[in-house]
């Protein structure tokens, strides 16, 4: 009986071992899906937050972008930029290829006096995260404290950690000096 309960017992701590190393990668599994919704969804909750205000963006005849900007609160504080996290959500009503979507935005750094090393840098990072848009296709940007992520409706595409790039990137719309004055004034409320 104990040549029996020795392989018995043999026998349940291999089978012990067997369930473990195959219970492994489920556990390491699930910590990386939990993880990896964490980055990716950083900031889910932007779909939640308060309207601040919208615009359309027309060029000639044409209706570019419809875009509105999202707070926690529904509140932008002009005078403070940085004091709360935004949303900008644009909803295209054009296609435009990628390197036209990069154009646009190295012409609106150039308008705000971006240095073009700068721009440069920052265009070669945007490239790596953007893709062409289509008619009712929609880019978001978050902004935060930390730095930015973009999503292709509501699909993360990718994240900017340096905080310059993201809060220049958003000065497109939000800066004093943009280019589009009048859109600024109705996306922060005015």
């Amino acid at each position: 009986m104990k040549k029996n309960g020795v392989r018995f017992y043999v026998a349940g701590l291999s089978n012990v071992a067997i369930l473990l190393v195959l219970l492994i990668p489920l556990f390491s599994a699930k910590s990386f899906a939990r993880d990896t919704i964490n980055v990716k969804q950083a900031y889910p909750v932007w779909e939640q937050w308060q309207t601040v205000g919208h615009s359309t963006l027309k060029w000639g005849l044409w209706d570019i972008y419809d875009a509105q900007l999202k707070t926690p609160s529904g509140r932008y504080d002009a005078a403070k930029p940085a004091s709360t996290d935004v949303a900008l959500l644009i909803d295209y009503r054009r296609k435009i290829s990628k390197k036209r979507l990069l154009s646009a935005t190295d012409q609106q750094w150039v308008h705000l006096g971006v240095s073009r090393e700068n721009r440069k840098r920052w265009l070669k990072q945007l490239s790596k995260i953007w893709k062409g848009v289509r008619a009712s296709d929609r880019l978001v940007f978050v902004l935060s404290a930390s730095g930015g992520r973009f999503y292709f409706g509501h699909r993360f595409l990718g994240r900017i950690d340096d905080v310059q790039l993201a809060r220049t990137f958003m000065d497109i719309w939000l800066s004093d000096n943009t280019a589009y004055p009048e859109l600024r004034q109705q996306l922060i409320g005015r």
